[in-house]
């Protein structure tokens, strides 16, 4: 008979009723459990377990604030350009064919009105005068002539003594010699212009930018003889972008630069036309006497123009959204900031004025907007 300690069939049957009775076990436990959860929630006797008290957020980021003030802000308009002459003259020979005797003016020099520039040869003119004058006095002489002649036939009329044909004929004469005295006038006129034009005088005070004959040289009608600069004036025409023109004005300031040298200066006139290829204006500054400047020069314009206060806030405080500037106005007493669209304008010295959006007064965020949104909570602190 086989022992029964060494029976391997009676040593695995307590094995094997363990391993069955461990899941039975698992699921009672687990239905008891159950039961007695739903009673505890049926009879409120077990309460749900508590969370953590939700911590306070804390504020989203440091800023600092800057008032929205009332303020004059003029965006300065830059422009550049020549240095030109306010009028530059042009003298030229109204006579041809003489020869220039002396130039007595040499390039740069003042010279003021009626002053003589250029000297041409007057042998021919001054001939030419002496004829008619010599023309002239016969011409005077012919009508004295006539008039006694008509006098007397005038006289002897009156006693029958001379026939009509005879003092017509004597009163046509005297017609006839005035006509030709009034010709010889005219030569005499003419010869004295001729004679003038012999000498080109300074039709203005001026200086002489340019002197384009030489002695010896042959003149031709219409032939430049010298450049005058008018009462020595001198004016910048600088260029401007079209958009900054409807604020100039003459006689607004300007301040000219060129090189290390500044010059005040104002406004002469803004040309009426703008370039249409480069929308480009011109406005012409009027430079004070003894700047220095000469015509060519090359120099640059600085105009502020007058404009009345407007808001202003720094540049900082606004920020775009989606192609919209927005600036973030913290009430006082909150700590939450709220977003205002606003529309901005001339921009200066690190400030943009505020055309719609703020309020005079009201607190925007100066810097820091960049990262907020709208009711986000801030902790201000003073700008360093």
């Amino acid at each position: 008979m086989p022992d029964q300690m060494t029976d391997p069939a009676l040593l695995t049957a307590p094995a094997r009723t363990r391993r069955r009775r461990w899941p039975w076990l698992a699921g009672a436990l687990a239905i008891g459990l159950g039961v007695l959860g739903g009673a505890a929630w049926w009879h409120g006797d077990a309460a749900p377990p508590l969370a953590p008290a939700a911590a306070e957020a804390p504020p989203s980021l440091t800023v600092t604030l800057a008032p929205v003030q009332r303020r004059v802000l003029a965006r300065e308009v830059i422009g550049d350009g020549s240095v030109v002459a306010w009028q530059e003259l042009v003298i030229g020979a109204e006579t041809g064919g003489l020869r220039v005797l002396s130039v007595p003016v040499e390039e740069g020099e003042p010279v003021r009105q009626g002053q003589l520039l250029v000297a041409l040869d007057d042998a021919l003119p001054a001939a030419q005068m002496a004829q008619s004058r010599a023309a002239l006095a016969e011409a005077e002489a012919a009508l004295s002539i006539a008039r006694l002649d008509l006098r007397r036939a005038s006289e002897l009329s009156r006693t029958g003594n001379v026939a009509r044909e005879i003092l017509d004929q004597r009163q046509s004469a005297v017609q006839q010699a005035e006509a030709r005295l009034l010709a010889a006038q005219a030569r005499q006129g003419e010869a004295e212009v001729r004679m003038a034009q012999t000498r080109i005088l300074a039709p203005f005070d001026g200086v002489v930018a340019r002197r384009s004959v030489l002695p010896g040289a042959v003149v031709q009608p219409g032939q430049e003889m010298a450049r005058l600069i008018r009462d020595n004036r001198l004016e910048l025409d600088a260029r401007v972008p079209e958009l900054d023109l409807a604020a100039l004005r003459p006689g607004q300031a300007v301040r000219v630069l060129h090189g290390d040298r500044e010059i005040a200066a104002s406004i002469r006139a803004v040309a009426p036309v703008v370039a249409g290829e480069t929308r480009l204006g011109i406005v012409h500054v009027a430079l004070p006497a003894g700047s220095g400047l000469r015509p060519g020069m090359f120099a640059r314009a600085e105009i502020r123009p007058e404009t009345a206060p407007a808001l202003v806030v720094p540049q900082e405080a606004v920020v775009f959204r989606a192609g919209q500037a927005v600036a973030f106005v913290l009430p006082e007493g909150g700590d939450r900031v709220m977003r205002r669209e606003v529309a901005t304008g001339a921009r200066q010295e690190g400030l943009v004025a505020v055309t719609s959006g703020l309020a005079e007064g009201e607190r925007v965020v100066a810097s820091g907007a960049g990262f907020l949104s709208d009711g986000d909570r801030v902790r201000v602190t003073a700008p360093r």
